[in-house]
């Protein structure tokens, strides 16, 4: 059976050259999430980091997935202070975020 469950935001996370990985990660772990989990409407948050000497064919270093119950949800989210507080705090530790939003179909 196959069930819809939630609506997903992703962003493809490309760090900055001027930064190595570990310090990418910290700042995505330490600050970016702490400002990211605090959006309103927000039920679920995974970061995904790529290391790239390991993994040297992946075109980005990372990928964050962000769960909200509806698109309206997560557009909410997004518009509110917190949202652009995120917004504000990319350039801090990415070069580029490339954002996706899919509908999760869930086989298992």
């Amino acid at each position: 059976m196959t069930t819809v469950n939630g609506f997903k935001h992703v962003g493809l996370v490309t760090k900055k050259e001027t930064q190595s990985f570990e310090e990418f990660v910290a700042h995505w772990q330490a600050v970016h999430s702490k400002i990211a989990l605090a959006l309103p409407g927000l039920r679920g948050y995974v970061l995904n980091p790529i290391d790239r000497r390991v993994y040297p064919d992946s075109p980005i270093d990372g990928f964050s997935e962000l769960w909200f119950d509806s698109l309206e949800d997560a557009m909410a989210a997004f518009a509110s202070p917190v949202g652009q507080e995120a917004f504000d705090d990319v350039p801090n530790f990415a070069a580029h975020v490339a954002v996706t939003y899919i509908t999760e179909i869930r086989k298992r």
